[in-house]
C-alpha cells in the first residue's frame, strides 16, 4: 500500500517540477561593455528571434522559462550565452569579437577596441608569442615582429638594456626611447645599474628596467606609433609608446599553468679571430726586418739570432715565451663561459565568478653569463584582481613584484678588468696560469688577469621593484562612469662594488669598496569621466575627460672606502679614505585632456584628442604645452556596395595628424647651478651649469595607411606612409672651453623623418590537420636635419671625430677621410685628397660625408608557421639595412706597429699585410714603430652593418586530447627553440656582430647571444 502511494507521489513531484520549469518569469538586467551600458542588443532564444529587446538606456526585461538558453548579440561583440536559472537578474558583460573583427587591441588609458575600430597605427603582439621567446628582458621579444621598430643590443650580458627606436630618431640630445606603460602605469625605464659615472654614462653592464617583468605574465604588448595612437600620453609618447598588458583572470574554476625551460648560450658570432703566439711572432720579427733590416742586414734566416742577441731585445716577452716552450695561450677562449646555462620556471593560476576575477603567478629565472663574471637571477610575483563591489562600484588591484641580482662586469670601454678586453688585448705570449694552476698575476702591459679579478671582485646590482596599478570605478549613470586610477612604481636599487687588494683595480688602494643605494618612487594619479551615448541607432559616441598628475622622486647615497683587511669586502670594513656622495632630484608633470571617439555604423570613425600639460623640467614661462591629434578611418568593406565583394573581408583607409612634444631630459637643465668644489685647497662654490631658457621640443606627425583582408582573410596586411617633424629640438650645445662650461641645453634645430611601412600575412594552407602561413614586415626611415641655428652668418655645423651634424644630412652622418688602400710598391697606407688624388700623408686627406649613419634605413622581419597533427615549426628572421658601424678599437687590435704586434694583440686580418712590391692588399706593411695614422679615423674601419638574422627557430609538439586526459591535465606542450642560430652579414670585412648600440660604434661589450632552449608547458 505504501509503495503504491510512493509511486503516485513520484509522478506528482515530476509533474510539479515540469510545470515549474514551464512557468514563465521575468528576467531583467543591464547589458554593458567595459562597465558602461550598451543599448541596441538583440536576444535569441533557441532559434526564436526576440528582436531588439533593450531600451536606449541599455536595460532589458524579458519573459523567459527556467532552463532556456539566451544568446545576447551585438555587431562587433562576442555573443554571450546564459542559461536561465532561478535568478531573476542577470547583467550581461560584452566584449569585442576577436574572431569577427580579427583581434581586440588595448589602447591608451584602458581603451579596448577591435582592430577595425582603430584610427591610429597600432601593432599588437600576443602574450603567447612573448612567452615563447626565451629572453631575459621582454622588450627583446619584439625584434623582427613590428614594422618600423628597430632593436639593437647594447650588450649580450643577461638583463642588459636594449636600444629601441620606433620610426627612427626624433631628437638630437633628448631621449629617443619609447614610453613604456604597464597596465596603464607609465614606468621609469632608465638604466637601473649602479655601474654609471657621474654623468650617468654606463661603466659596466647595464640593467634593463623591463628585466623584472615575467614574460609569462604578459597578455599583449602593443606598439603605438602615430599621433592618433600616442596623443593621449602627450610628450611622454613623442617617441612612440609600448603598452604592456599583464594577464587577468577569467571566470570559472581555477585554471593552472606550469612552465619550465632550460637552455645553453654562446656568442651569436665568433667575432674577429686574434693572433696566435706563432702568428704574432712571425709578424713581430717581420716588423723588425722592415725597420732594422738595412741597418743590420736582416732577413728571415738570421732575424731570430739577432733578436735575442746583444743588438736585439734579449730576454723580452717573446724570447721568454719561446724559451718556455711556445705554449699557446688563448685568452679569448679563457674568458668565455661555453654553453652558459639558463633556466626558468613559472607557475600561474586564474579564475573567478560573476562578481570578479583573479590571476596570480610566481617565476624564477637564472642566466649564467657567456663571459666570466656575469650572471643574472630574478624572482617575480604577480597578482591581479577585479571585483564588482555592487551594481555601481568596481575595483581593480594589481601588483608586479620582482627582485633581480645581476653580477655585471666592467664592459663597453677600455677597463682593464673587462673580460672582453682581456680576451682581445692580452698577448698570447702571456701565460694564463702559473705552473701550480693558479692564475698568473704577472701579466703584460698592465692588463689584469680577469680570471682572477672576476672571481675575487664584486660588481653586484640587487634591485627590488614594485609596479602596482589600481583603479576604482563608479557608475554615476548607466552610460557615465567615473574612474580613479593610481599607479605606483617603487625601485630600491643596491649596487656593491669591491676590488681586491691583491690584483687589479684595487691593488693600488689596498683594496676598495663602494656601495650605492638608490630609491626611485614614481606615481601617477589619473581621474576620468567616460560617457558613451547614441544619437539614433547609427551614431555612437564615446567622450573621455582625464586629469593626470605624475611625480618622480630620486634619492641616491653612495659611500666609498679603501684599505680593506684580508677577506673583508664590505664598505664598513674599510680603514681609510672615506668619501660620500648624495643626490636628490624630483620632477612633476600635470596634464588634463579630452578624447572623443565617433563611430557611424562601423563605417566612418573619428578620434580627436587634445592635451594640455605642464612639466617642471622647463623654464616657468615655457612650462606649458598644448598638443592635439585627429585620426579618421573609413571601413570601406562595411559599405553596402561592398556586400557582393565576396573576396574582400576587410578594406579600410585610415589617417592621422597631430602634434606632441618631448620632455625626456634630466631635471633642472634650464637652471644656473653652483656646486661644491675646491679652489687653492680651500672649500669653494664652483659654477657648474650655465642654464638658460628651455621649453618643449615639438613634434608634428602625419600617418596614412591602408589595411586589407582578402579571401576569408587568407591574405591580409597593411601599407603606411608616415612623416614626422621635430622642431625646437632639445640640444646640448657644445660651448667654448673659455666660457667655463662644456655645454648648454637649449632649443635649436629642426629634424624630419619620413618612411613607409608594410605588413603582409598569407595563410598558404588551411586544413584540419595541416596549416602553413607566412608573414613579413618592413619599415623604412629617412632622417634629415632640416634646420640648424645661424652662427656667424652660417648654419651651425657640429663636427665630431667620426661624424657630423649639419643641415640636409641625417643626424650623426659618418664624416671621415676616405681610405684608398695600400701603395703596391711601398706598402704605405693611402687616402684620398680633395682633388681625387691619393696621398700617403694622412693630414693631407679630405674628410667627406659618407651618406650613411648608425641608424638603419630599412628594418623588418619575416616569419613562417607550419603545423601538422600537433607538431609545429616556427621561424622568425629579422634584418637591418642601410647603416654602418665603426670599429673604434682598431687602433689597438689592427695596428701595424708594436701596439698590436707586441704590447697587446691583433686580429688575424694583419696576416694579409703587404710584404713585397706588387702585393695587392688593404693592410699596410708592418714595422716596430710609427704608422699611427694608419688606424686614425677613416673609412678603412667603417663597415656596412647590413645583415639578416635567423632570430628564432622553434619546433614543438602539443599533446593530443586523448593523451592529456589520460595524464589528467588540460594541455601539454614540448618545444625546443634556437635563438639567433644564424647571421648573414653583407660586409665580409665585418667580423664583429653587426648589432651595435645607437651610437654605431663597436664596443668591448658582450655581443648578442645564440642559444638552444628546451621548454615544457602544462595546463591543468
Amino acid at each position: 500500500m505504501r509503495s503504491k502511494y510512493n509511486w503516485l507521489l513520484s509522478i506528482l513531484l515530476v509533474f510539479i517540477v515540469q510545470v515549474g520549469y514551464a512557468q514563465e518569469k521575468t528576467l531583467s538586467g543591464v547589458v554593458q561593455e567595459g562597465g558602461l551600458t550598451l543599448p541596441g542588443v538583440s536576444v535569441v532564444i533557441e532559434g526564436t528571434q526576440f528582436g531588439t529587446q533593450t531600451d536606449l538606456d541599455g536595460k532589458y526585461s524579458l519573459k523567459v522559462k527556467q532552463g532556456q538558453t539566451l544568446v545576447f548579440s551585438f555587431i562587433g561583440m562576442q555573443d554571450v550565452k546564459y542559461k536561465v536559472g532561478a535568478a531573476t537578474t542577470y547583467n550581461v558583460d560584452m566584449a569585442a569579437d576577436g574572431e569577427q573583427l580579427e583581434e581586440v587591441v588595448v589602447l591608451a588609458y584602458g581603451q579596448s577596441k577591435a582592430k577595425n575600430e582603430i584610427t591610429g597605427n597600432v601593432v599588437a603582439v600576443k602574450g603567447d608569442v612573448i612567452g615563447k621567446t626565451p629572453v631575459a628582458s621582454v622588450d627583446q621579444a619584439l625584434q623582427g615582429r613590428v614594422a618600423g621598430l628597430q632593436i639593437a643590443s647594447t650588450s649580450g650580458s643577461p638583463g642588459a638594456v636594449q636600444n629601441i627606436r620606433i620610426r627612427g630618431r626624433n631628437s638630437m640630445s633628448a631621449t629617443n626611447e619609447p614610453l613604456y606603460v604597464v597596465d596603464g602605469m607609465p614606468i621609469i625605464t632608465d638604466n637601473m645599474s649602479g655601474a654609471v659615472d657621474s654623468n650617468g654614462n654606463a661603466t659596466g653592464t647595464s640593467l634593463s628596467a623591463l628585466a623584472g617583468i615575467n614574460s609569462d605574465d604578459i597578455e599583449t604588448m602593443t606598439v603605438l606609433k602615430d599621433a592618433a595612437a600616442t596623443a593621449a600620453y602627450g610628450a611622454r609618447g613623442g617617441n612612440g609608446v609600448i603598452l604592456i598588458t599583464t594577464k587577468k583572470g577569467k571566470r570559472g574554476e581555477p585554471a593552472y599553468t606550469f612552465k619550465s625551460t632550460v637552455g645553453f648560450q654562446n656568442f651569436a658570432r665568433k667575432g674577429p679571430q686574434f693572433l696566435s703566439g706563432e702568428q704574432k711572432k712571425e709578424l713581430w720579427l717581420e716588423a723588425n726586418i722592415n725597420t732594422y733590416g738595412e741597418e743590420y742586414n736582416l732577413d728571415r734566416n738570421n732575424v731570430w739570432d739577432w733578436y735575442v742577441g746583444p743588438d736585439g731585445y734579449g730576454n723580452d716577452a717573446l724570447a721568454r715565451w719561446v724559451n718556455n716552450g711556445s705554449i699557446e695561450n688563448d685568452w679569448r677562449k679563457a674568458v668565455k663561459n661555453k654553453d652558459a646555462l639558463m633556466t626558468s620556471i613559472s607557475f600561474g593560476v586564474n579564475g573567478g565568478d560573476e562578481k570578479g576575477t583573479y590571476y596570480a603567478s610566481l617565476g624564477h629565472d637564472k642566466y649564467e653569463g657567456v663571459v666570466i663574471g656575469s650572471d643574472f637571477r630574478k624572482i617575480t610575483g604577480s597578482f591581479n584582481m577585479t571585483r564588482n563591489l555592487n551594481e555601481k562600484l568596481d575595483i581593480t588591484i594589481g601588483a608586479n613584484v620582482s627582485n633581480i641580482a645581476q653580477n655585471g662586469i666592467m664592459e663597453g670601454g677600455a677597463y682593464f678588468s673587462n673580460p672582453n678586453l682581456t680576451g682581445m688585448f692580452m698577448s698570447p705570449w702571456t701565460a694564463i696560469y702559473n705552473e701550480d694552476g693558479t692564475p698568473n698575476l704577472n701579466t703584460s702591459a698592465g692588463l689584469h688577469n680577469t680570471l682572477y679579478t672576476s672571481a675575487n671582485n664584486t660588481t653586484l646590482n640587487d634591485i627590488t621593484r614594485v609596479i602596482s596599478s589600481n583603479a576604482l570605478g563608479y557608475k554615476i549613470l548607466d552610460n557615465l562612469k567615473f574612474e580613479s586610477n593610481i599607479g605606483l612604481d617603487y625601485t630600491l636599487a643596491n649596487f656593491r662594488l669591491y676590488y681586491n687588494p691583491i690584483h687589479g683595480d684595487g691593488r693600488a688602494y689596498g683594496g676598495s669598496a663602494s656601495q650605492d643605494e638608490k630609491r626611485i618612487f614614481n606615481y601617477v594619479w589619473q581621474n576620468s569621466l567616460d560617457y558613451r551615448f547614441y544619437l539614433g541607432e547609427s551614431h555612437r559616441f564615446n567622450v573621455k575627460a582625464v586629469t593626470e598628475y605624475q611625480k618622480n622622486k630620486f634619492n641616491s647615497l653612495e659611500g666609498r672606502g679603501e684599505v680593506l683587511p684580508p677577506g673583508m669586502t664590505g664598505l664598513g670594513t674599510a680603514a681609510a679614505n672615506y668619501t660620500t656622495y648624495s643626490s636628490y632630484y624630483d620632477w612633476a608633470q600635470f596634464s588634463y585632456f579630452g578624447m572623443l571617439n565617433y563611430d557611424y555604423q562601423n563605417r566612418y570613425l573619428l578620434d580627436v584628442t587634445f592635451r594640455r600639460e605642464g612639466s617642471s623640467r622647463f623654464s616657468e614661462d615655457q612650462r606649458w604645452g598644448s598638443f592635439y591629434a585627429v585620426g579618421g578611418a573609413w571601413n570601406i568593406s562595411s559599405e553596402t556596395f561592398m556586400q557582393n565583394a565576396m573576396a574582400i573581408n576587410l578594406l579600410r583607409l585610415r589617417g592621422s595628424y597631430g602634434t606632441t612634444g618631448n620632455s625626456s631630459i634630466n631635471p633642472n637643465m634650464y637652471m644656473q647651478l653652483l656646486n661644491a668644489g675646491a679652489y687653492n685647497n680651500e672649500s669653494a662654490i664652483v659654477a657648474y651649469q650655465y642654464g638658460g631658457p628651455l621649453g618643449w621640443e615639438k613634434q608634428e606627425k602625419f600617418d596614412l595607411g591602408l589595411e586589407f583582408g582578402l579571401f576569408d582573410n587568407r591574405l591580409s596586411g597593411s601599407f603606411t606612409y608616415f612623416q614626422g617633424k621635430s622642431k625646437d629640438l632639445l640640444y646640448s650645445r657644445p660651448l667654448s672651453m673659455t666660457s667655463g662650461y662644456t655645454s648648454q641645453w637649449t632649443n635649436i634645430g629642426d629634424m624630419k623623418n619620413t618612411g613607409i611601412e608594410a605588413e603582409l600575412n598569407v595563410d598558404v594552407v588551411r586544413s584540419k590537420d595541416f596549416n602553413w602561413s607566412v608573414g613579413a614586415n618592413v619599415g623604412t626611415v629617412k632622417n634629415v636635419v632640416t634646420k640648424m641655428p645661424i652662427v656667424d652668418g652660417e648654419p651651425l655645423q657640429v663636427i665630431g671625430g667620426y661624424n657630423a651634424t649639419m643641415e640636409g644630412k641625417a643626424y650623426g652622418t659618418w664624416y671621415l677621410k676616405e681610405y684608398a688602400g695600400v701603395d703596391a710598391q711601398t706598402g704605405n697606407a693611402l687616402w684620398y685628397k680633395a682633388d681625387g688624388t691619393t696621398t700617403a700623408n694622412y693630414n693631407e686627406a679630405e674628410r667627406r660625408f659618407q651618406d650613411t649613419s648608425a641608424l638603419p634605413k630599412v628594418t623588418g622581419g619575416f616569419n613562417t608557421h607550419v603545423d601538422y597533427k600537433g607538431f609545429y615549426l616556427d621561424a622568425l628572421f629579422s634584418f637591418a639595412l642601410g647603416y654602418s658601424v665603426y670599429d673604434g678599437w682598431a687602433s689597438y687590435t689592427n695596428t701595424v706597429n708594436s701596439r698590436s704586434l707586441y704590447t697587446y694583440n691583433g686580429t688575424t686580418d694583419l696576416m694579409d699585410r703587404w710584404q713585397n712590391p706588387g702585393d695587392i692588399t688593404d693592410v699596410p706593411k708592418v714595422s716596430t714603430g710609427g704608422n699611427a695614422s694608419y688606424t686614425s679615423p677613416s673609412t678603412r674601419w667603417l663597415y656596412s652593418g647590413d645583415h639578416i638574422r635567423l632570430r628564432q627557430l622553434t619546433f614543438g609538439y602539443n599533446l593530443n586530447k586523448q593523451a592529456t586526459r589520460f595524464v589528467g591535465v588540460d594541455a601539454v606542450n614540448f618545444s625546443v627553440s634556437a635563438m639567433n642560430p644564424l647571421t648573414w652579414v653583407k660586409d665580409s670585412r665585418l667580423k664583429w656582430d653587426p648589432e651595435v648600440d645607437a651610437t654605431g660604434y663597436v664596443e668591448m661589450a658582450t655581443p648578442p647571444l645564440k642559444s638552444v632552449v628546451f621548454t615544457l608547458n602544462v595546463k591543468f
